[in-house]
C-alpha cells in the first residue's frame, strides 16, 4: 500500500499537510520513482486524493478566477519536460534566437496524447523558449516559476504580469496548484491571433497557424 511505499513517518508527516500540499509533496515522490507496480498504486492514491478534494480533472468553469483555476496533470514530470524539449528542438527557458513566426508545429505527447508546442515568450529584452502544454479548457496563459526566473524576475516571482507571447501582448499567470510544473497555454492566447488549430492523430502533430 502507500504507506510501504512511502514510509509511515512521511506519510504521517504529509497528513499534518493541506490536502493541496500533500498531492504536491506525493507528486514530487512519484516523480523520482520507476515505472512499475508501486508507481501505479501511488498515481491512483493521489487521484483519489484529487478527486475528495472535488478539483477539476481537466476542465474549469469560464468564470473561475485565474489564480483560482485548476486542472490535474499527474503524467508530466519534468524528465518529460526535457524529452519534450528534444522532441521540439527547443529546449525550456532557453534563450530564444529567432523573431516568432507561424505556422508552429508541435507534438502530442505520452499516453494521454497532451498537446505541446514550442512559443517564444518576451519580456523587455529577454526572450525564452517556452514549450506550452496547450489546454483548450483553460480561459487563461499560465507560465511556470522557471520560465519567469528566465525572463528575468528571479527571486520575485509574480502571480501576475504582462509579458509577449509568440508576438502578442497579454497577461499570464503562475503556474500553481496542480499543473505548478508546466507551462499552460490557454484560449486567450488562441483568441488573440485568431488562430486556426490542426491536429493530426496518426502523425501526433499539431499546426497553429493565423
Amino acid at each position: 500500500d502507500v504507506e510501504n511505499i512511502v514510509g509511515k513517518e512521511p506519510l504521517r508527516e504529509m497528513d499534518k499537510r493541506t490536502p493541496s500540499s500533500k498531492v504536491s509533496a506525493l507528486r514530487k515522490i512519484s516523480e523520482q520513482m520507476p515505472i512499475g507496480p508501486e508507481l501505479a498504486v501511488l498515481q491512483r492514491h493521489i487521484v483519489n486524493l484529487m478527486c475528495e478534494q472535488r478539483s477539476s480533472l481537466d476542465f474549469a468553469a469560464p468564470t473561475v478566477a485565474p489564480h483560482l483555476y485548476d486542472v490535474f496533470i499527474l503524467d508530466i514530470t519534468s524528465g518529460d519536460l526535457n524529452t519534450i524539449g528534444e522532441e521540439l528542438e527547443s529546449t525550456p527557458s532557453s534563450e530564444a534566437r529567432v523573431t516568432p513566426s507561424f505556422p508552429v508545429r508541435g507534438i502530442l505527447f505520452g499516453q494521454a496524447q497532451r498537446i505541446f508546442v514550442p512559443l517564444i515568450v518576451s519580456r523587455r529584452s529577454k526572450s525564452i523558449n517556452v514549450n506550452f502544454l496547450f489546454v483548450t479548457a483553460s480561459p487563461n496563459t499560465y507560465l511556470r516559476q522557471e520560465s519567469l526566473a528566465a525572463l528575468g524576475f528571479g527571486e520575485n516571482i509574480p502571480t501576475e504580469t504582462n509579458v509577449v507571447v509568440h508576438g502578442t501582448a497579454m497577461t499570464i499567470y503562475l503556474s500553481s496548484n496542480h499543473f505548478e510544473n508546466v507551462d499552460l497555454l490557454g484560449q486567450d492566447f488562441m483568441t488573440a491571433i485568431r488562430g486556426l488549430v490542426t491536429i493530426d492523430y496518426p502523425l501526433k502533430e499539431i499546426t497553429i497557424n493565423v
